[in-house]
């Protein structure tokens, strides 16, 4: 018996399947001792202790493993990769073994290797060269294994979603029918692996103590989307031939906003490329590149039926009549007028007469108010040919009553009350409608009733300080005196109507999509050809959504016509205000003034790749109604250069107290602050200026990982009363939340070089989040520090591993509270570890490069803390810290990767 195990530890099975290659190894408890890990020695923290003594050898505790490469990575220099790279088979001797059964991973390593032969990973794997992390900088990385219960799906990711990493879907793992007929549905049917997932994975441990594991039954495939950025400077070569080329860093060459733009210091050990500067490809600001139009700032004018609200005035004529024109109205042309009228509301306005002229006025002495209609409408046309006209009809939104009518429960079913400005009709009118538009954004919102609590008479005393309720019951139906139609109005969902009428090329495709800037927004797209009309959500792939058919979606609209006049075909169709899905776009009657949209055109009738594509944009308006037109300050859109393939955003950032980055106006949060990260940093981009030089040689490599493994046994075949491991779901919380990613500035602006950024940020006053000692900024002993904190609350939860993920530069720590007591209490330091610069003797220790020791709790293990249970509502603290004394970095992370259990902390297991 021992002859066959040792044999079948000598003997490494391969298989190539496509691009995919594995290698398997038993190494069973007798034989593994020899093993050792992948990547050598690992640290490991517990609260605030370092390098405690935690065994991290796998194979010393008799764990197996086996190893997969993903298909082959081959880049430019300057070069982004990151997509997925689909679904990829695991070894079949574990897919055989473990088939109706469950393997507990107790733990992974990966690496970056070039291989021999080229393009055939797995059949040599001693010939293997590990990628120096300044070669190919893994950014992050998001892994999964699935089993033959489960399968992966991409699905549209909200806005903000951490799961997403910055991209506009994500890849989930669902269950498929057959997990529900499984003896025990309590085990999970796929994992995740994604901790400690970027420049410091391969030297930062992913493996938990022992009882703990991420188990799944009948495993078959794994998958991974990568995100690498090459970094190798082509002088010093890109083979294995080439390992001892350059062994320190040489940096090749940057875009002038890298660094924010304070130029490659002589003795760096990191490229500037690693943190995806914008550049004079893609979003560049106009601080580097005046004339690339990489980053257009622009003030944002809207259109309302609502008086300004304080701030958004627009200051002068000129601003008004130049503002308007931006609004995307479809006139025949625009008389300006500067007036004094006190029936005309205050600053900017405009009337769209019946032949489509449009009046604007800038108004200094008016006191009236913007008017309204159910019925607006508005045509725009793009570039390529594509003419799109909305008309919105609300007039049955609202089921309204006569004047004298009020709900019973209008005060035991209030949401919230709008009330009357003055004892006027008008004042009435516009409580009513205040209500009623937050009614049809509310769900669980009925409708609106009337009430007149403050009367002293109530409902007998009208038009005196009534209110607008929005209720979620109406009761009965009572009557009294009476003010206005709509005293009580009832909510239908399904009630308004849209007319859409598009035109474009009769001999192909074309289409548009709504409130979108890129396909990267992933919009409900209505697409017409010979054969009518299709809709579909687009631009569901992620990193690759510029070229992402997306999916097709059930269909909401009624064509009325489908005609071709002069090689022109229109298409005319109506639908309901409000989608049929969420992924189906609903028109809010209430804010709807303009509408933004990206419209292509094909090469034929059928649906494909576009032969070109452009912006359009639309304005609602009322024949002879006056709209209010705002200001709503600098906005900025990122784009490729000349001006074209715009996209705008404003991230949600959370606000003070729970989190920094608002307070600090962090130039993550929007698009015309926004300076580098993973905008700037999408698949096959180059992040390079325009004029800078592709170098043609290739870097090619894989992404190789170690799944170390036991098997599971369950509660009734373990002779101690327990299964022989618990599952440990994900935790995941960002303390840069809800952003992905944060900047941090250098500490002083300096004379001659603002801030990008924070382009107005005076000298000698420390950035936002920074703080300093010594003597600032230019002191030998001056040194500074930027930090950013969230604030959340947990419920129910045991943490056992917790990891933080931070980028090379100048990360100095990362620290997790909880507050129990109201006296915040160390759960968590992670203090990374930076390369030494001892390659190639160490091929893991890179000169600046950080591995992030993750803390471990166990209550059987004496080298780690016990685990700390977490009640409901526990308040839980982090704060992030990194050096910024002269330098700054765009697209830090500083988020928490943890791992635990919903269950209080067992007794120990005696043997």
């Amino acid at each position: 018996w021992l002859k066959l195990v040792l044999a079948q530890s000598a003997v490494r099975v391969q298989q190539s399947m496509g691009t995919m290659h594995w290698a398997l190894v038993f190494l069973p408890w007798l034989c593994a001792a020899s093993s050792g890990n992948m990547n050598g020695k690992y640290s490991v923290a517990s609260g605030d202790r370092q390098d405690v003594k935690f065994n991290d050898d796998y194979a010393s505790k008799g764990h197996e493993f086996f190893d997969v490469w993903a298909p082959e990575i081959a880049t430019h220099y300057g070069e982004v990769f990151w997509t997925d790279q689909g679904n990829q088979p695991l070894p079949p001797e574990i897919v055989k073994r473990f088939q109706g059964k469950v393997i507990a991973i107790t733990g992974y390593e990966m690496d970056q290797v070039m291989v021999d032969p080229v393009g055939h990973p797995g059949v040599n794997p001693k010939k293997d060269v590990s990628v120096p992390i300044n070669w190919a900088y893994n950014h992050h990385y998001m892994a999964f294994m699935t089993g033959v219960h489960s399968e992966l799906r991409r699905v549209a990711a909200a806005p903000g979603d951490p799961m997403a990493h910055g991209a506009a879907t994500k890849w989930i793992a669902i269950d498929k029918p057959s997990a529900a007929q499984r003896k025990d549905t309590s085990i999970p049917t796929s994992q995740f692996f994604s901790e400690g997932n970027g420049g410091e994975s391969r030297k930062s441990f992913h493996g938990y103590p022992d009882g703990y594991a991420q188990l799944i039954e009948s495993p078959n495939m794994w998958h991974i989307t990568p995100m690498q950025i090459d970094t190798r400077n082509r002088d010093c070569g890109v083979s294995p031939a080439d390992i001892n080329n350059c062994t320190k860093f040489v940096p090749g060459p940057e875009p002038k906003q890298a660094r924010y733009g304070l130029g490659t210091p002589a003795d760096t050990n990191y490229s500037g490329i690693l943190e995806c500067p914008c550049n004079s490809r893609y979003g560049g600001d106009p601080m580097f590149y005046p004339e690339a139009q990489t980053k257009l700032i622009e003030h944002k004018y809207t259109l309302g039926s609502n008086v300004c609200k304080r701030g958004e005035g627009v200051s002068s004529a000129a601003s008004c009549f130049a503002g308007v024109q931006t609004l995307g109205i479809n006139a025949s042309h625009f008389i300006n007028k500067s007036v004094s009228k006190q029936q005309l509301p205050p600053g900017c306005s405009m009337t769209r007469l019946a032949n489509d002229t449009v009046v604007v006025y800038f108004n200094s002495g008016g006191k009236g108010n913007c008017s309204s209609s159910s019925k607006r409408s508005g045509e725009g046309s793009s570039k390529v040919g594509v003419n799109v006209a909305i008309e919105l009809d609300s007039s049955g939104m609202f089921k309204m009553s006569p004047a004298g009518q009020y709900c019973s429960e209008n005060r035991a079913s209030k949401i919230t009350s709008f009330e009357m400005k003055s004892s006027t009709l008008q004042a009435a009118r516009e409580a009513r409608d205040q209500c009623q538009e937050f009614c049809w954004k509310t769900s669980g919102c009925w409708g609106c009733s009337v009430d007149c609590e403050k009367v002293p008479y109530a409902y007998g005393a009208p038009i005196q300080a009534c209110q607008w309720n929005a209720i979620s019951s109406c009761g009965k139906v009572e009557s009294w005196t009476g003010s206005i139609e709509g005293d009580i109005s009832e909510k239908q969902p399904q009630g308004g109507k849209a007319t859409i009428t598009m035109s474009g090329p009769a001999d192909s495709w074309f289409g548009a999509g709504f409130n979108a800037s890129a396909m990267a927004d992933s919009p409900y797209t209505l697409v017409v050809n010979q054969d009518g009309v299709t809709e579909r959500k687009i631009g569901t792939c992620g990193s690759e959504a510029e070229h992402c058919p997306g999916i097709q979606l059930p269909s909401s609209v009624t064509v009325l016509s489908n005609s071709v006049v002069g090689g022109v075909r229109t298409v005319v169709m109506t639908r309901a205000l409000v989608g049929l899905s969420k992924d189906h776009y609903s028109f809010n009657p209430f804010s709807d003034e303009t509408i933004i949209f990206i419209t292509a055109v094909g090469s034929s009738q059928t649906f494909a790749y576009h032969r070109a594509h452009g912006p359009l944009q639309l304005a609602l308006t009322t024949v002879g109604s006056v709209s209010c037109v705002c200001d709503a300050g600098l906005t900025g859109r990122l784009c490729e250069a000349g001006g074209v393939n715009c996209h705008e955003f404003v991230k949600d950032c959370v606000a003070s107290p729970a989190g920094d980055l608002l307070s600090q106006m962090n130039p993550t949060c929007n698009a015309r602050q926004y300076s580098g990260g993973l905008n700037c940093c999408h698949h096959k981009r180059i992040m390079l200026d325009a004029d800078q030089e592709i170098r043609p040689e290739l870097l090619r490599y894989h992404m190789k990982f170690r799944f170390w493994f036991q098997e599971y046994q369950q509660k009734e075949v373990n002779g101690y009363g327990k299964a022989s491991h618990a599952n440990l779901p994900r935790i995941y919380y960002q303390t840069e939340a809800h952003a992905g990613e944060y900047d941090i500035p250098p500490a002083f602006a300096k004379p001659g070089h603002p801030v990008v950024g924070y382009p107005d940020w005076p000298l000698n006053k420390p950035t936002p989040g920074t703080t300093c000692t010594g003597n600032c900024p230019d002191g030998p002993d001056c040194e500074c520090v930027h930090t950013i904190t969230f604030h959340w609350t947990v419920s129910n939860i045991r943490l056992i591993y917790a990891g933080g993920h931070c980028h090379a530069p100048s990360c100095i720590s990362i620290d997790l509270y909880h507050n129990l007591t109201g006296t915040p209490q160390l759960l968590c330091r992670q203090l990374p570890k930076y390369g030494q610069g001892n390659f190639p003797k160490d091929k893991f220790d890179e000169a600046g490069y950080v591995a992030l020791p993750p803390c471990l709790w166990s209550d059987e293990d004496p080298s780690l803390d016990n685990s700390v249970w977490l009640p409901k509502n526990t308040p839980m603290i982090s704060v992030k810290k990194n050096k910024n004394t002269h330098l700054g970095h765009f697209g830090e992370m500083a988020s928490w990767q943890m791992r635990g259990v919903n269950f209080p902390a067992e007794p120990p297991t005696f043997i």
